[in-house]
C-alpha cells in the first residue's frame, strides 16, 4: 500500500529530528521540529482534508497511520 494523492505524508528526510509534512504528490510544504509535532500537524491536515495519514523514512516503505476517509453510504435498492 501507498499513499493516494491528496493523502498526508510525514518523512524524515535526514538525519535530524525534523520532519517534513506533504500533501502527496507536492513536495514538504511544513517542516516540524519532532516526529510527535509532525504528526499532530499530519493528522490536523487528514480530518480537514478527509484523507489518510502515511509515514515514510525512505520514500519505498510506508505505513498508514490513520484513516480519516469519509465511506459512502449505498443507497437503498
Amino acid at each position: 500500500m501507498a499513499p493516494q494523492p491528496g493523502d498526508v505524508l510525514v518523512s524524515k528526510s535526514t538525519a535530524t529530528l525534523a520532519h517534513d509534512v506533504s500533501i502527496v504528490p507536492a513536495p514538504a510544504d511544513v517542516v516540524c521540529p519532532t516526529h510527535d509535532t509532525a504528526m499532530a500537524r499530519a493528522h490536523e491536515l487528514a480530518k480537514d482534508r478527509q484523507v489518510d495519514v502515511w509515514l515514510t523514512e525512505d520514500h519505498i516503505h510506508f505505513m498508514k497511520m490513520a484513516s480519516y476517509r469519509v465511506t459512502p453510504c449505498s443507497s437503498p435498492a
